[in-house]
């Protein structure tokens, strides 16, 4: 049986010595902008819109390689930070959501999702890199997410102008942003927008126990795709629920209904209906890893083999370092790249292992 002192140590060889150098050498251009994918031969894939959001989670990533030791991580954090601000934001305090290889604005829409990964980069900025811009620009951006963004419905909307269904998803990444901020650096702002994603969750997210995924304007379930639930997402919020210290038996719940429902062949599928059905058995990247970070949290005896599985499945390229993102329920991935956005999913469950006692 693997360990979870032998599963920290292949994670620590993977992470740092194939990882982060290759992602480091390969990701990132000669300006400091990220690409959005390599292929699996190693080689950076051009010609693709550069999303914000993944110029921001590299910026977390990179930060937070710094903050485990891995010196290297720092400059590219911060060359990536100087890319950010100087491409992306706007002068309404909102930033933009794509722009090309060259740094040229394709996308000007504030998107939501985009902007809660804005907010947590900084965090990270301020907390690694000690970056005197990161928490003026954070209450910056926020109070603009709040003069312009709120809906009189509650929350946020999902992009400007306003689109349909509203989901779940910017929202729980707001709350992860605003609970980075708070353990660093604690503002009442960054506390009540917090406390409205929590609110969110169990008066209208959360219906007969699990969250939900799609909504209408007035946060009802989608007429059409309300009964979707993702087991990713649950152990995502459960993870959420506890570190905000709101409420220990919702956290439990949210966890319980995930492993009990949401897996199939050992991994968090796509996902499940109300009655736990499958509805999509197919699997992403970043649903293992929220298994394997709230797992931990809770103590469980199967994170080990979860992460053996994930190394002898998704991280097992030819090339070390990539990874293969999804699978389908036949367990057979059309994967042509590996994509940056996950780099994110890995080093929030891998940092976690790593700072564990195990």
């Amino acid at each position: 049986m693997t360990t979870l002192s032998a599963a920290r140590t292949r994670v620590s060889n993977w992470l740092f010595d194939q990882a982060l150098p290759l992602w480091a050498e390969r990701g990132v251009d000669a300006q400091g902008r990220f690409f959005e994918q390599l292929a699996f031969d190693g080689r950076p894939v051009t010609g693709l819109r550069r999303r914000t959001r993944v110029q921001a989670r590299q910026v977390y990533v990179f930060c937070e390689a710094a903050a485990l030791g891995w010196a290297q991580g720092r400059a590219l954090a911060k060359a990536g930070l100087d890319q950010l601000i100087a491409d992306r934001r706007c002068e309404d305090g909102l930033w933009v959501a794509a722009t090309d290889d060259d740094g040229v604005v394709i996308d000007e829409t504030p998107d939501l999702y985009d902007l809660a990964f804005v907010l947590f980069a900084l965090a990270a900025a301020h907390r690694v890199l000690d970056d005197a811009r990161a928490r003026p620009l954070a209450l910056e951006t926020l109070a603009a997410i709040d003069r312009l963004m709120a809906s009189s419905r509650g929350g946020w909307e999902e992009a400007l102008p306003p689109r349909l269904p509203r989901r779940q998803n910017p929202h729980m990444h707001m709350l992860e942003a605003m609970l980075a901020w708070q353990a660093i650096a604690p503002n009442p702002a960054f506390e009540a927008a917090a406390r409205m994603s929590l609110d969110l969750c169990k008066q209208r997210f959360l219906i007969d126990g699990a969250i939900r995924e799609y909504f209408t304007e007035d946060w009802s379930a989608d007429p059409a795709t309300g009964h979707v639930i993702e087991p990713g997402h649950l152990e995502e919020w459960a993870w959420l629920v506890k570190q905000a210290g709101d409420d220990s038996d919702l956290a439990t719940a949210l966890h319980r209904r995930a492993t009990a429902q949401g897996y199939r062949d050992g991994f968090a599928i796509r996902e499940i209906g109300p009655a736990g059905e499958a509805l999509d058995g197919g699997r992403r990247l970043w649903a293992q890893t929220e298994a394997i970070r709230t797992g931990l949290s809770f103590g469980d005896a199967g994170v080990s083999a979860l992460i053996a599985a994930v190394f002898d499945t998704h991280l097992a390229t030819t090339v070390p370092g990539l990874w293969v993102d999804s699978y389908d329920a036949q367990g057979r991935s059309h994967d042509a790249a590996a994509p940056a956005s996950s780099l994110y999913h890995l080093m929030t469950a891998f940092s976690e292992l790593l700072r564990s006692d195990a």
